[in-house]
């Protein structure tokens, strides 16, 4: 799978786009095939290093996403939006 990941403060050049192994589903949590991931004011704050609570890198930001669910583990409990998966 591709990633963004933030290896350190700045501007937005220093985000790289990796590879990482594709997730797998297990007990207790749920596979998305993330179709959109939004970026937030907050994000970008962080990112230049001026967050309002302190941060360690590398992280992967992003974590708002939207896309379609494609394995629910055992025991995976919590609801969707969309309504499908509850």
């Amino acid at each position: 799978m591709r990633l963004v990941r933030m290896a350190e403060f700045g501007g937005p050049e220093v985000l790289r786009v990796e590879q990482a192994p594709d997730p797998v589903s297990g007990a207790g949590r749920v596979l998305v095939e993330v179709v959109w991931a939004a970026i937030t004011f907050v994000e970008t704050q962080v990112r230049a290093g001026n967050a309002p609570w302190p941060v360690r890198v590398p992280l992967v930001p992003g974590g708002g996403v939207a896309g379609v669910v494609t394995a629910v583990g055992e025991g995976a409990a919590g609801s969707c939006w969309g309504g499908r998966w509850r």
